[in-house]
């Protein structure tokens, strides 16, 4: 849990020092300008595209008119036991 709240961090920050991820003109900064945080996204929008790191096609899942967005092979569900 501790590593995953670390990651998360930094995750966070990293997206915060480029400017966070702009998807809508209506989401800039004051300047009028949109965050660069989307170009280090790895599977977002990337539906039916090959997995950067393992050529498996990036699958979207849709919930509640939104998406998300995964490697199943990197990213797998998790197995009830």
């Amino acid at each position: 849990m501790r590593e995953l709240l670390d990651q998360v961090g930094s995750v966070m920050g990293s997206a915060l020092a480029a400017g966070g991820t702009s998807f809508d003109s209506l989401y800039v900064n004051v300047n009028g300008e949109s965050g660069y945080f989307e170009r280090s996204l790895a599977v977002y929008g990337r539906e039916d595209e090959p997995c950067r790191r393992c050529g498996a096609p990036i699958r979207r899942e849709k919930f509640m008119n939104r998406s998300s967005y995964s490697c199943p092979k990197c990213q797998p569900p998790p197995t009830h036991s």
